[in-house]
């Protein structure tokens, strides 16, 4: 085996090829297992901006989950700890018949990814998880798009603010002051598809950086740590009820609007 310590994105790393029943078996990492990891490996000690956000004993090694900061943005990646080498390996993993295994999904990336949703809407029976930017031009669009199609869904919105869009702060605080779920989403909309302006009560007219208040400040931590738990790694990011990570451009294509049609004083919902 190839034990030099390799961490660098032109690495295509180690792929693995292992039955989904071996891949169930491994043991999810405790908090404190990914904290002595973050403090005791030379790779994650001296590079602060490379961490174990979770991982999976598989026994001979550890399958982990990084978040890379690289110019004030983050990306998740999945990597392999041999634990006799102590070396790092970054690349992918596949079952046994060649297709690409996403990172498991936790416990605790779980917890993780519910205790960040930022607020929900719809009483469908599927479930989805979008991640979105209120100042992303591309998340405008998606929203956009997305009017009167996901009937058929419970959303769980989880606001991901990054940090080059400057107004995207204001924005946030401004949404999620809204007194229930039902005001931060049409908040939300208001500023996404309607273009509104009322965040800007919200700007230092100084110029300064922006201060959420401490309750945002503290439910827009726990989106961001949501965000790194699915993997993001652009806005918009759209995950199913499996925290599967699927197309919103496919998702969109195959839904109808629904419309609201009146006849004889009843009302009905057709798609």
């Amino acid at each position: 085996m190839y034990k030099r310590k390799i961490f660098h994105k032109a690495i295509i790393g180690t792929f693995m090829a292992f039955s989904p029943l071996l891949y169930a078996k491994g043991v999810p990492l405790s908090e404190a297992n990914i904290t002595k990891l973050n403090q005791t490996v030379t790779i994650f000690k001296t590079r602060s901006n490379i961490q174990v956000i979770d991982g999976v004993d598989e026994g001979k090694y550890y399958f982990l989950q990084l978040s890379v900061k690289k110019g004030g943005r983050f990306k998740t990646v999945n990597a392999f700890l041999d634990k006799e080498s102590g070396a790092v390996y970054v690349g992918h993993r596949y079952d046994k018949n060649g297709i690409k295994m996403a990172f498991p999904k936790t416990d605790k990336a779980i917890a993780t990814i519910k205790e960040g949703i930022s607020f929900s809407y719809g009483n469908g029976k599927k479930e989805l998880y979008i991640v979105t930017d209120p100042e992303c031009p591309y998340c405008k669009t998606f929203e956009k798009q997305a009017q009167h199609k996901l009937g058929d869904y419970t959303v769980h919105i989880i606001l991901y603010p990054l940090s080059f869009h400057k107004k995207s702060p204001a924005m946030v605080e401004w949404i999620m002051q809204g007194k229930d779920d039902t005001e931060k989403k049409e908040r939300m909309e208001a500023v996404m598809v309607n273009n509104s302006q009322d965040y800007e009560a919200f700007i230092d007219k100084k110029n300064q950086i922006f201060q959420y208040t401490d309750s945002i400040k503290t439910k827009v931590e726990k989106a961001v740590k949501a965000a790194k738990a699915l993997g993001v790694t652009g806005t918009p990011s759209v995950y199913n009820e499996s925290y599967h990570k699927i197309s919103w451009k496919s998702l969109l294509a195959s839904k109808q609007p629904v419309t609201q049609k009146i006849d004889n004083n009843k009302t009905s919902l057709k798609h």
